[in-house]
């Protein structure tokens, strides 16, 4: 199978073992490739925002070809009992900016829909299969719900407001719209993220010892889920 690996920064995707640079991408985005015995890894890093996430996922999907795209990198971690470098997977992914404002009340909606009338679940899940396995195999390996918007949080009033609003525990700038372009060609994808700090305790940006072991922490464990993907996906039922 062909995996399509997708970090924001250049720490997290050099997080990966035996990168080969590639003359694929665009200059701003350097395409690499891992030696697999399974699969063809391709990883980029694409940068940071929603935006720039997007146009890097589509690159993937469209240029590189790839049947199964992956989110590796670092969170902050909206609840406080989080220990830093613990990793999780995104099974509720929402992008905590997309909607309606009134009168100073945020009411979020799927991203991409029309932000008006009765709001349903904003939510983007991974494929019910790849949890199903995750689960069965990958034990220590929790799911959170995690929440992605154009800013860098590090105020702890917002903080409280979007944990208590969503049930979330993790917050960054990419997962939830590296979903939305993968649900848009459906391709199947996962975000896996290890937390790098606490919101709030760093308004002067995550110390750089710290965001480095978080991003090896999801690198190998982004390294451990491919190890259980099959080698070729063709319905729910032959690999769930």
């Amino acid at each position: 199978m062909r995996i399509g690996i997708l970090s924001a920064i250049p720490e997290e995707i050099h997080s990966f073992p035996d990168l080969v640079k590639t003359n694929q991408g665009i200059p701003e985005n350097p395409v690499f490739q891992i030696e697999h015995p399974k699969h063809q890894l391709v990883l980029t890093a694409g940068g940071l925002g929603k935006v720039n996430t997007a146009i890097a996922s589509t690159l993937l999907i469209r240029e590189l070809h790839i049947d199964f795209l992956i989110n590796s990198g670092i969170a902050g971690a909206l609840d406080p009992e989080l220990k830093l470098e613990e990793v999780f997977y995104g099974r509720r992914l929402i992008q905590h900016d997309y909607g309606t404002l009134i009168e100073g009340q945020m009411k979020v909606y799927p991203a991409g829909s029309i932000p008006l009338g009765d709001a349903c679940d904003p939510a983007f899940m991974p494929p019910y299969w790849l949890e199903q396995k995750l689960q069965k195999e990958m034990l220590e390996f929790r799911p959170a719900t995690v929440l992605s918007g154009d800013v860098f949080l590090q105020c702890k009033m917002k903080r409280e407001k979007l944990r208590e609003l969503f049930q979330a525990q993790l917050v960054d700038m990419e997962s939830a719209a590296l979903a939305q372009v993968a649900f848009r060609f459906g391709i199947p994808f996962l975000s896996v993220r290890a937390v790098s700090d606490h919101v709030g305790e760093h308004p002067e940006g995550i110390p750089r010892g710290q965001l480095k072991r978080a991003s090896r922490a999801s690198a190998e464990t982004v390294m451990e889920v491919i190890e259980r993907l099959p080698s070729e996906i063709t319905t729910e039922s032959e690999v769930g």
